[in-house]
């Protein structure tokens, strides 16, 4: 009797997961992607290089944009228009496969499928799951999310299954490994999620070394199954460069992580500035230093000061992903239209700068972290603690983060509305597309999804619009208490485990 009822619960939870799946992809139907094609810097060239993948040319003819982001997302939509499935409705399966992973890894230590049936509904209906800015926007965050959540979820699985069969454990660290070359692959600061995989997987090899109850041999086994994470990654990352090197004669796969352009804006950035700026690591002082004792960095001092991302600046001083852009801009208009040449005149300028330095020419400063980031100072710690409780509100209330980008970035998309005291961003499903008409007909042909031109008279908010809206201000309300309970629960969790158990007993757990 026990056995048919735990049956019927199984068949009834799976016919639960299909049923919240077809909501989703119910009201998805007639939603139209948001086309911003003349984004030269983001969604523009996504969709260049999808074109060019799709074309059988790889990323196709050198230009400065080659380098300078991921190719998961063209991948992804090269797959998408190949297979014929359109763009919106693989977004909705994308947080499918994420929340059904999710709930598979967790049934481990969460059994009740009821539990796991909230959990699994709170995901597919997450307001970032409707966002235009991740839902309907053609770029790259709108997949993101879901591998890291699906990477996540598999390296969690990989501990949580370490005692299982040698079959199961290998399974998990390929598919891991699969995911995690996407991740990283994706965007050029997906190494922060290094931290969480490395400690996980060394935390997982020790205690299957530590594990009596299993022979060594099998031991050795499951620690070699886990060895197929990096080298997975490696792989990929040595078959991306070696295209590259064959196409384009540099064997990297990101410009900003890769070559030589962070090693001049290394070198740029440890220059002693006349005045510390917390938010411009590369000022225009510290620029004009560099130009005096580089010939070869100085030829870029007409067309880079000019560039609008400079210029348009309060004192020509730029964030250093303003000034990055400017820079590869500069080269490619002073005439170098290749990448090897590139690379050289990133490396020959980082020379005579770095020749500068060792003679006493220039001053310099310490604590470089990357080429994004100004050098550590003290005079941090009191930003930086702002900006944390920030982020802590922004996770608690949800919502701000969307109003910030969308109402500064594109203020046609009127998103937002004033709700209790916090900015809630309306899921508009009716946004009209930016661009010319051949780029917005280009974007609709790669992701077999529609979009509306300029001119297109925009219908009103329709019912199923007001239903995604309505289930996001649910969550906006509920969110600051389930952050609580949450965070009173994990206190008395831990207080229990370091009352009733040795501390050795759940060091690594």
């Amino acid at each position: 009797m026990n056995t048919k009822m735990h049956n019927k619960k199984k068949r009834i939870f799976s016919i639960y997961i299909l049923l919240i799946l077809l909501i989703r992809l119910f009201l998805s139907t007639g939603v139209r992607i948001w086309a911003f094609g003349n984004n030269q810097y983001d969604d523009g060239m996504m969709i260049k290089n999808a074109t060019n993948l799709i074309a059988g040319n790889w990323l196709g003819s050198y230009d400065q944009y080659i380098f300078a982001k991921g190719v998961t997302f063209p991948i992804y939509l090269e797959l998408l228009h190949k297979i014929g499935i359109p763009f919106i409705i693989s977004n909705v399966l994308m947080c499918f496969a994420a929340s059904l992973t999710f709930i598979i890894v967790i049934k481990k230590v969460i059994p009740n499928l009821n539990a796991l049936a909230i959990i699994y509904t709170i995901l597919m209906f997450n307001p970032i799951a409707t966002a235009s800015w991740t839902f309907q926007r053609v770029y790259r965050d709108s997949l993101y999310s879901y591998l890291i959540v699906i990477l996540f979820s598999l390296i969690i699985g990989i501990y949580l299954n370490r005692k299982e069969s040698f079959n199961k454990l290998l399974s998990y660290s390929i598919v891991a490994g699969f995911f995690l070359s996407s991740v990283w692959l994706a965007r050029e600061d997906s190494p922060w999620v290094l931290p969480f995989v490395g400690m996980a997987l060394i935390v997982t090899l020790v205690l299957i070394f530590l594990d009596k109850n299993s022979e060594m041999k099998v031991r050795m086994k499951k620690a070699l199954a886990l060895t197929v994470i990096p080298i997975f990654l490696i792989v990929s990352i040595l078959v991306v460069s070696t295209i590259n090197y064959t196409r384009y004669g540099v064997a990297i796969t990101n410009e900003y992580t890769g070559g030589y352009l962070p090693r001049l804006f290394k070198d740029l950035t440890i220059i002693q500035p006349d005045e510390w700026m917390a938010q411009v690591p590369i000022p225009k002082s510290t620029r004009e230093k560099a130009y005096k004792v580089s010939p070869t960095f100085s030829k870029l001092k007409n067309t880079l000061e000019n560039h609008a991302f400079v210029a348009t600046t309060p004192g020509g001083n730029a964030s250093c992903s303003m000034l990055a852009w400017a820079v590869i801009d500069s080269v490619q208009w002073y005439g170098i239209k290749d990448a090897k040449s590139s690379q050289e005149f990133y490396k020959k300028s980082s020379e005579e700068i770095e020749a500068a330095i060792k003679s006493g020419k220039l001053k310099t400063r310490g604590g470089y972290i990357f080429m994004f980031e100004s050098p550590w100072d003290n005079r941090y710690v009191k930003p930086l603690l702002k900006s944390f409780i920030q982020t802590i509100k922004t996770t608690v209330h949800m919502g701000q983060y969307y109003n910030m980008e969308e109402e500064s970035l594109v203020k046609t998309l009127q998103l937002s509305r004033k709700y209790n005291n916090t900015i809630v961003p309306l899921f508009e499903k009716n946004i009209a597309s930016i661009g010319t008409k051949e780029q917005v007909r280009k974007l609709e042909y790669i992701t077999n999804n529609i979009a509306y031109n300029k001119e297109d008279v925009i219908p009103k908010r329709q019912t199923k619009v007001a239903i995604s809206n309505k289930i996001s201000l649910i969550y906006y309300e509920l969110n600051p208490y389930l952050f609580l309970i949450g965070l009173n629960r994990l206190c008395v969790y831990y207080t229990a485990l370091f009352t009733k158990y040795k501390k050795e007993k759940i060091l690594f757990s």
